[in-house]
């Protein structure tokens, strides 16, 4: 049989072989080595787009994703918890009591509408305090949020108050963002979640055939949820406008820590 260099293998084979090493040293640990649990990833679509762009519109790109991540991580509830800021997304993850996985989605489907309601909420409020024109600011209104949902094995270990997922349906479940869809807005379910959720607020999927690196062709189903379910128009006439003051204030924290470094008073950590 040829030889083959360890590099050479899979991310997912690496991973493998590496936790059965990992399993065989700590024979004696209670947990076992792997959890059922659902794999959740929020992404907000309309962000890399502006990374070229100058380094004012940059830092307010970046200061805009932050607040819309915090919007959707506000409204998550038991039993996810967040595993991981991933620049422009947040993966969540739900371990499944005894492997339940239907009463475990049961509980994450109620989230699902309200974690749009919540970006579109504090998308829309951005869009008020708006007092700059950087290409980043005047562009808000196009960012979207891409749902993405998976089961599997997962290894979870901790790492000092960490806790790092592991396992080859946590790299699946990531590899399901780099689909064919042109939508920038969607819920993107893998077979068997979509088989175990049964009704989905009375919405017809799309099937999609994702060509996964290293995995194969995964078949997923795509809810395109409509506005009045996820307040995407939202009511933004219950509040009154920003004041110029609420905008002042806004447009100087985008701004604080810009023209802190132009004075030379802040200086950006040197990369690690």
């Amino acid at each position: 049989m040829a030889n083959t260099s360890f590099s050479s293998l899979t991310s997912g084979r690496r991973w493998l072989i590496l936790r059965s090493i990992n399993h065989i040293n700590h024979e004696g640990d209670l947990q076992p080595p792997t959890s059922q649990a659902v794999l959740l990833i929020a992404d907000i679509s309309g962000f890399t787009q502006f990374m070229k762009l100058h380094r004012m519109a940059t830092n307010h790109a970046k200061q805009i994703v932050v607040k819309l991540l915090r919007a959707i991580i506000s409204v998550s509830a038991p039993p996810l918890k967040l595993a991981e800021l991933e620049g422009d997304a947040a993966f969540f993850y739900a371990v499944c009591p005894e492997g339940n996985v239907p009463r475990t989605l049961a509980a994450i489907k109620t989230q699902l509408p309200a974690f749009f309601q919540a970006f579109y909420q504090a998308l829309h409020q951005t869009c008020d305090l708006r007092l700059c024109v950087c290409e980043a600011c005047t562009k808000v209104e196009d960012m979207r949020l891409k749902i993405v949902l998976h089961a599997g094995e997962v290894a979870i270990e901790r790492i000092q108050t960490f806790e790092k997922l592991f396992g080859l349906d946590v790299i699946l479940v990531h590899r399901l963002l780099k689909n064919p869809l042109s939508a920038r807005e969607y819920i993107l379910m893998t077979d068997p979640i979509y088989r175990q959720f049964g009704d989905f607020y009375e919405l017809r999927p799309e099937k999609c055939k994702v060509n996964c690196e290293g995995i194969g062709k995964v078949e997923t189903h795509v809810f395109y949820p409509p506005a009045e379910l996820i307040g995407a128009a939202g009511n933004r006439t219950e509040k009154p406008s920003a004041s110029f003051l609420q905008k002042l204030r806004w447009t100087a924290q985008l701004d604080g820590k810009f023209f802190l470094e132009l004075l030379g008073l802040h200086k950006q950590k040197a990369p690690a």
